[in-house]
């Protein structure tokens, strides 16, 4: 059984690699082919979109039809629709792709659905998790990398080659999840498989509304201004990522190998900051209710960010970006505590389920926003809306932080 568990991790480590090797230089081959920024900015939002109702989605037909065999159906589809991103040379077609990638690209969560059918322990799991969370990291930072110095070295056809070989990883990984041992599906009347099988393409749409709905099942009066860090954050890390690439190569200069080295370096410190968040909490033993640590997470964010919309060097920005990341790994993770502490036991999953949600749907607006800015402004301002909501973010989280400590 280790085998197997091996297999998976190497599975998702693969994944990820592939996604770092081609995804951040999508945005700067579309601007190549004469791309605007709009555009640009669907690329993220069209993704994102998709993303949002696909992981029920996924996870419905994963239930129905088997793990393992919807497994190597997204790896296939994947295969196909990076090949045809490395080649084509038409945006629309892009677009469209970047819709399906969304639907379809689901390895993470299929990965991870698959341990409890080989490893029942349920501790093993926890740990089997956190050993695929590493892996996959690591992968996530090689991809940029490689990705830059293939695209540094062969301009004309680099990104071409990127996207048959991101290509040829996916079919590889297909054929690994073949290796996987079969596992029985939870028998089911076919009364209810039928019945599921009629109903499963009004699926995607239930699971696109179940975002809405799980809003709209939280007491807002009550939780609102947890949300409202939440949705700051998301915004501006958005905002950030979805034009940092482009921000780099138009104001610094960079070529896209420098511009991987940019993505690991925040991939390396954003895992190390989460690694040892133990140890940061530690200086906090005093503040139960998060209030102090989310105050000083958005007050690293927004200086960190306005240095950066600042930067008049690449070596300033590079540094302002360690405080930068740790402060958006470490304010992820002070988000989540605040809503398990406030939260009543019988709503809990609710309330992070809403904060998944607000979460997403600020990744479908970020980019589109962030095209737009660089369309009609330039992109010199693209990333002030990033400082402009951690702004925000600021000011909520000082009156918050006043507030529970007069009460």
């Amino acid at each position: 059984m280790s085998y197997t568990i091996s297999l998976l991790q190497f599975v998702a480590f693969l994944d990820l690699l592939a996604v770092g090797l081609i995804v951040p230089l999508i945005p700067n081959n579309v601007r190549q082919m004469g791309g605007n920024h709009i555009q640009i900015g669907l690329l993220g939002s069209l993704y994102a979109s998709f993303q949002l109702g696909s992981g029920p989605l996924i996870g419905n037909l994963s239930d129905l039809r088997g793990r393992k065999q919807i497994l190597m159906l997204t790896l296939l589809v994947c295969s196909v629709a990076y090949m045809i991103l490395g080649l084509t040379n038409s945006i629309v077609i892009i677009l469209i792709l970047r819709a399906v990638l969304g639907l379809f690209k689901q390895t993470q969560l299929l990965t991870k659905a698959l341990v409890p059918d080989y490893e029942k322990n349920e501790k093993k799991q926890s740990k089997i998790y956190g050993k695929m969370a590493a892996t996959s990291g690591v992968g996530i930072t090689l991809g940029p990398i490689i990705g830059g110095h293939i695209v540094e070295d062969y301009p004309s056809h680099g990104f071409n080659f990127i996207g048959v070989a991101v290509s040829i990883v996916f079919i590889i990984n297909a054929g690994l999840v073949t290796l996987l041992p079969n596992v029985t599906p939870p028998v089911k009347k076919k009364t209810d498989i039928k019945d599921s099988s009629q109903n499963i393409f009004f699926v995607l749409l239930d699971c696109i509304k179940q975002s809405f709905v799980e809003l709209s099942r939280v007491k807002w009066s009550k939780y609102w201004i947890i949300f409202m860090f939440q949705a700051t954050s998301s915004f501006a890390m958005g905002v950030y990522y979805s034009s940092y690439a482009l921000y780099l190569k138009t104001q610094f200069g960079l070529t896209p190998k420098h511009i991987g080295y940019i993505v690991s370096i925040q991939g390396v410190i954003g895992t190390v900051s989460s690694f040892l968040i133990g140890d940061i909490n530690s200086f906090y033993a005093h503040d139960k209710n998060y209030s102090i640590r989310n105050y000083h997470v958005f007050l690293l964010t927004t200086l960190s960010l306005l240095g950066i919309c600042l930067s008049f060097n690449i070596i300033t920005y590079a540094i302002l970006l360690i405080p930068l990341s740790i402060g958006n790994a470490v304010g992820r993770l002070v988000t989540l505590e605040m809503i398990v502490k406030n939260s009543h036991e019988d709503y809990r999953g609710t309330l992070i389920g809403a904060s998944n949600s607000v979460r997403s749907l600020s990744g479908v607006v970020a980019p589109m926003l962030a095209g737009l800015v660089g369309e009609f402004f330039g992109i010199e301002y693209v990333l002030y809306p990033s400082f402009l909501s951690t702004l925000v973010g600021l000011v909520m989280s000082y009156q918050y932080k006043r507030h529970v400590k007069v009460e």
